[in-house]
């Protein structure tokens, strides 16, 4: 479930790049009426967005979103319905994502390929109104060029999945019914669905069912378990999911479905097998652990032994469930991909790429039906509807059903959570994710806030095998059942008593059939296997920029006098910017970011020093992250008459790095935490603005930031005196930044000097 802090931390963290103050700009809209063809560059447009020139583009311009920002477009229609529309955009650097809405409703993200150019981003089913329709596109990772938006009316493909056996050829007679059963109601009708809060929570297993019961008369066909913490080595003990899977199947003739939030030890590193401890010191995020995926699928490794021992645990209850004649949809190492690409996991099993997370399925999917006879499970694998999703699935031969978690009710592009009700039922998604794959397996919702309405469902054609509420997590914004901000009571009864969803009291008798023919291996085909796409450049001399994570460790107790101590290495010169991020409570609104940034040296060296007075006693890990890098050319701030100057060849290159970045290093990372034990000398400094004792290009960002914007970027009043350099007692100014810039560039030896002594 990815309303978990992990999950917000790293949406906050991507989200939340620090702004640039650009002066909002309109551009006036002069589409014509029933044109099917938008040009981005009549948008109206906020931030720092610009309108580019671009001979290559379908107008001879484009739009460039950089560090924050929105596009809107009006268009018009002549009769509502169904539309597709085209997207012609490029990700520079690396694929990226942005946040998209229609009509005041979120679309979730739209997903950009890297391109030099501009690639066709295609969104098949978008819901539009007769007359004018406002589309936003609004920063979330940035860094992307638009060119143009065709729309045109939907032609909407049959929703079919052409591989409807499991996976498993020995799959159980009562498994094979279930699996006929989801396969006939696929398209026609959804199913619903509720997961139980774990080990009865704060009030009780049945609160959410009997909630729904009572409002509408109905129970959710689907329950939803989870076997993480039973079958933890760590602290689990037997909480009763299996006795209660058996009582919802066979005694009430329901359907079970179960995930697997499965902890790790954070210091593994540390940790010995068969070792008990307690829960504080384990995690299933994949920030604050040294688990490796890889060698959890790796026999002979610790991990691996470790792991090991959860799935064997797991597989005794499912032969107990099995000997009973109870199948389970089972969705395990479920949001791999989290936020996006690579390095967008929020769980263990994906912190190491789609490579390795595809290695631990195939190699949990093995042990439990090959190893450990587990012949009851109907796999279904989460996937997300990014440009990079496929790079993450296992196989046909190891999935049944794909899912989709969505969670599109609170937005995180801005570093804050944004909440607000939403009916829409992404058929978009859907569809992305159906064509994606080929139509070869169904497509459930399998983790939802809001489950929209039957009537969105319905005139979309969002065509969700089934979805299941998140359960009630005990504040405003994680009690996804009950809060009317996720679904109100009017639209529960609406879903609940319609037709189009069937509910427990309207499932077959005769659901799990024991008399189910065998699956004949001959009619059972599978496509190959998608290998990632390249994420590097052909050339050995150049690389890109992507984001980059380091988890790090705090000292317990106080913080009070403690920095943490950054040391970045990137290109010469480059402009480089990320957060520290922690979670100072238990829900993800409590994830906290601090922000930095600051200029390469001409070796490509940077160090950063945080203040961590603020950060609470009991927080004892966080992680940094790098979320943009560029290269800066000095010459193009404001008030800066005779700049430190890069040479011609520099210039060239620093604007081929905008459009392409490809002569980016990735930022290598080091951190430290150190005490402070005597700040006197980096307190007396001159040239120090950023008082971390050194005077380099970073002080000399402070003080331009400080110029432009004082109340955003503050200095404290030895900062100020400090940086008060040139001219020194007439203020500060931009030549105090000069000043700096010479001073590291050797031009000048000392401090403070005067405006006459700055070289021309």
């Amino acid at each position: 479930m990815h309303s978990k802090f992990f999950s917000k931390a790293s949406a906050a963290v991507m989200a939340a790049a620090m702004a640039v103050n650009g002066a909002v700009m309109g551009v006036s809209n002069v589409i014509a009426a029933g044109s099917d063809k938008y040009e981005f560059e009549d948008a109206d447009i906020t931030g720092a967005v610009t309108v580019e020139d671009d001979a290559s583009a379908s107008g001879k311009k484009s739009l460039k979103m950089t560090e924050s920002g929105t596009i809107t477009l009006k268009l018009k229609v002549d009769k509502g319905g169904m539309y597709k529309l085209t997207f012609y955009a490029g990700g520079i650097g690396s694929a990226k994502q942005q946040n998209l809405t229609v009509n005041g409703v979120s679309q979730g993200s739209l997903a950009i390929p890297e391109s030099k150019g501009y690639e066709p981003v295609t969104i098949s089913s978008i819901k539009l109104k007769e007359g004018e329709n406002t589309i936003v596109i609004e920063k979330s990772w940035g860094w992307t060029n638009f060119d143009y938006l065709t729309v045109e009316e939907a032609t909407l493909p049959t929703i079919k999945a052409t591989q409807t056996n499991t996976c498993d050829l020995k799959a159980s007679a009562e498994t094979r019914s279930l699996m006929k059963y989801l396969a006939d109601v696929y398209g026609k009708n959804i199913i619903s669905g509720q997961q139980e809060i774990y080990s009865g929570g704060p009030h009780g297993l049945e609160t959410e069912f009997e909630y729904l019961k009572e409002l509408t008369g109905h129970y959710p066909a689907i329950r939803g378990f989870d076997y993480g913490n039973f079958c933890c080595p760590l602290y689990g003990s037997d909480d009763g999911s299996t006795k209660r899977i058996i009582d919802w199947v066979k005694n009430k003739g329901g359907i079970a479905t179960a995930s697997f939030h499965i902890n790790v030890p954070k210091d593994f590193a540390s940790y010995k097998i068969g070792t008990k401890m307690d829960w504080s010191l384990t995690t299933y995020g994949a920030s604050d652990t040294d688990f490796s995926p890889s060698k959890a699928a790796t026999p002979g490794t610790k991990e691996n032994e470790y792991y090991l021992q959860c799935l064997t645990t797991l597989a005794k209850e499912f032969n107990k469930l099995e000997e009973e004649g109870v199948p389970v949809i089972w969705r395990p190492l479920h949001e791999a991909e989290g936020g996006g690409g690579e390095t967008g996991s929020w769980f263990w099993w994906g912190r190491e790429g789609s490579a390795a997370y595809k290695k631990l399925w195939k190699y949990t999917y093995e042990t439990l039906t090959k190893e450990l006879n587990c012949h009851n499970l109907i796999w279904e694998w989460n996937s997300y509807n990014f440009d990079t999703s496929e790079n993450w699935y296992p196989g046909d031969e190891y999935v049944d059903i794909i899912g989709y978690d969505k969670y599109n009710c609170v937005d995180w592009s801005t570093g804050s959570a944004r909440y607000y009700h939403n009916d829409s039922p992404i058929s978009s998604v859907f569809y992305g994710i159906m064509e994606k794959y080929g139509s070869t397996k169904m497509v459930s919702m399998a983790e939802n806030d809001s489950f929209s309405t039957p009537d969105n469902l319905q005139s979309e054609q969002a065509g969700w095998l089934y979805f299941c509420t998140w359960y009630d997590g005990g504040s405003d914004t994680t009690n996804f059942l009950s809060n009317p901000t996720f679904n109100t009571k009017e639209d529960t009864i609406a879903m609940y008593t319609s037709d189009y969803c069937i509910t427990l009291d309207e499932l077959p008798k005769d659901l799990y059939k024991k008399d189910v023919a065998p699956i004949d291996p001959a009619q059972t085909t599978t496509r190959a296997t998608t290998e990632p796409k390249a994420t590097t450049t052909t050339s050995a001399d150049e690389y890109k920029f992507s984001i980059t994570k380091k988890s790090v460790k705090l000292p317990t107790g106080s913080k009070k006098d403690t920095v943490l101590n950054i040391e970045i290495e990137g290109a010469p010169k480059a402009s480089i910017g990320g957060g520290f991020g922690y979670s100072a409570g238990p829900t993800p609104d409590d994830w906290k970011n601090i922000e930095w940034s600051g200029n390469a040296d001409n070796d490509g060296k940077l160090s950063v020093s945080i203040d961590l007075s603020e950060v609470p006693d009991d927080v004892t890990s966080g992680e940094v992250q790098v979320w943009w890098s560029n290269v800066w050319d000095a010459k193009t701030e404001k008030g800066i008459d005779k700049p430190y100057e890069i040479t011609a060849a520099e210039v060239e290159k620093s604007e081929a790095v905008v459009t392409t970045v490809t002569t980016i290093p990735t930022p290598v990372v080091t951190t430290t935490t150190t005490k402070v034990e005597d700040t006197t000398a980096a307190a007396t400094l001159l040239g120090d603005a950023n008082l971390d004792g050194k005077v380099t290009l970073s002080d000399a960002l402070a003080i331009l930031q400080f110029v432009a914007n004082e109340d955003k970027y503050p200095l404290d009043a030895q900062a100020q005196s400090n940086a008060d350099v040139c001219d020194r007692g007439k203020g500060i100014t931009a030549q105090d930044a000069v000043a700096v810039l010479c001073y590291d560039t050797k031009s000048i030896e000392k401090f403070p000097v005067t405006s006459a002594e700055l070289p021309k």
